[in-house]
């Protein structure tokens, strides 16, 4: 039987099979047996490709005992250091290649990576600077300066050098996600949602890129195609927990429930139990207006992170759907000792606190909501209304005052700061403030005429205010 040779008039076999005899002979071979150059530089490439670095090093060390002032050598050597984690040899190696030839963007390249891997960023920056300018088509070289810039948080620069990047290579294999998240960090969604397109068309199967799309997608609400994306996402790796997170929320946004609760489920069933997933799911019941079992699951986050000031905060509201305010009153004081600059916070611990009686404590947490939030009108309003409520009329008056200063047609404002006045006894005041708000909003005549008692409603003044805009 006849033996056929398969490997006649193969070339790429034919030169694998020499190189696999030369390697064998190197390596049977004592230290003392001549190599040539060129058999030497394709036995430290062997080495390298096949993960055997030290070998290779070795190897491109026999080189430069021959032939020291070889500049690409010692980039290969400045390579292989850098891949072994030797970056101190590393850059001394990249340095010396570029003594020898100053003018090589490849060596300013590497060496510009190995001081940046070693937080000599300006120097890295430098030297990248130098590789682009040497030569103008490295896409590399363009694409580190715009990492620079990311780092540096100059994100219009970074967009300026990623998109030259893309210019000079289109398939550039990081450069387009990259531009997606400069475009995202400058709010300009179409442009990111286009980088990371070009992204997927690269890389169909990078699942960082499907997440951080639909999470451009959700803030443009496009909650839908948001979901398509993390379906993508979960395709190609069911164990990204992070869409799984975001994919329930987007469900419970959508009132879809049940499917909300399977995703915070797959989050536990990967993680085991976590937090921020009982958190969710107890939003969730909420919303579907089982507040007991809301509670039982906040119960549950703040026991396992006791740190989390959104169970603690989610569990005060639901107290106060059920008007347990002192536990809810307890709930967010310890939420807002764990984030003290959360003024939704502070405003449901005031509000707990009035609910619960503990009257002095509302107003300190309405009045921290004003130094956490002093350009707010209606937060001026709400610690104006607790401090009427405190009889505490001057300081009312004064917040009130402070709304209107913020929100001048604030129609609601003008009412009840003309019930402070009334009280203060500021009788004209009192019905200039009132002519305001029935100005601004006229149904808060039919407000007035409903509510205000009869000694006010029966008052001359305020009869000629009435009558004047019947």
């Amino acid at each position: 039987m006849s033996t056929f040779d398969f490997s006649y008039g193969d070339d790429d076999r034919f030169e694998e099979d020499d190189l696999k005899a030369l390697v064998h002979a190197f390596e049977r071979s004592g230290s003392g047996a001549y190599f040539d150059v060129d058999s030497l530089e394709d036995i430290a490439l062997h080495y390298f490709e096949s993960g055997r670095l030290e070998d290779s090093l070795i190897v491109i060390d026999r080189i430069l005992s021959i032939q020291p002032f070889c500049a690409y050598t010692w980039l290969r050597r400045g390579i292989v250091l850098g891949n072994i984690g030797e970056t101190e040899e590393a850059r001394e190696a990249f340095e010396k290649s570029l003594s020898l030839n100053p003018g090589d963007s490849e060596v300013l390249l590497n060496l510009g990576i190995t001081l940046d891997m070693t937080g000599h960023y300006r120097e890295a920056l430098e030297h990248f600077r130098n590789a682009a300018r040497v030569d103008p088509l490295n896409d590399d070289a363009h694409f580190y300066i715009g990492y620079a810039m990311i780092r540096s948080k100059k994100f219009s620069d970074a967009v300026a050098a990623l998109e030259t990047c893309t210019e000079v290579n289109p398939e550039h294999p990081e450069a387009w996600f990259e531009l997606g998240y400069c475009y995202d960090i400058l709010g300009d969604l179409p442009a990111c949602l286009d980088a990371y397109d070009r992204q997927i068309d690269l890389d169909p199967y990078s699942c960082e890129t499907w997440f951080n799309k639909a999470v451009v997608l959700t803030r443009m609400e496009r909650m839908e195609d948001a979901l398509r994306c993390y379906d993508f996402t979960l395709d190609i790796d069911p164990d990204f927990v992070p869409a799984y997170y975001n994919r329930g929320n987007i469900l419970s946004v959508l009132e879809r429930f049940d499917e909300a609760i399977t995703c915070y489920g797959e989050v536990i069933a990967r993680k085991g139990e976590d937090a921020p997933a009982y958190c969710n799911m107890a939003l969730v019941m909420a919303e579907r207006g089982d507040h007991e079992a809301s509670i039982q699951l906040y119960e549950k986050a703040s026991k396992l992170d006791p740190n989390l000031s959104e169970a603690w905060n989610g569990l005060g509201r639901e107290y106060m759907v059920q008007q347990r305010y002192r536990l809810a009153a307890k709930a967010h004081t310890r939420a807002t000792e764990l984030n003290p600059r959360n003024s939704e916070y502070w405003h449901s611990k005031g509000d707990a606190e009035m609910c619960a009686g503990y009257t002095k404590k509302a107003l300190g947490s309405f009045k921290k909501v004003t130094e956490l939030e002093p350009d707010d009108h209606h937060v001026w309003m709400q610690y104006a209304s607790a401090l009427s409520a405190n009889k505490n009329l001057g300081a009312a008056r004064t917040a009130y005052e402070r709304a209107i200063q913020l929100q001048p047609t604030c129609s609601s404002a003008w009412y009840f700061y003309s019930g402070v006045l009334f009280l203060l006894g500021q009788t004209e005041l009192c019905l200039d403030a009132l002519t305001t708000s029935f100005d601004l909003d006229p149904e808060n005549k039919e407000l007035f005429m409903k509510q205000c008692p009869p000694e006010i409603y029966n008052h001359p003044l305020f009869r000629e205010c009435i009558d004047s805009r019947d």
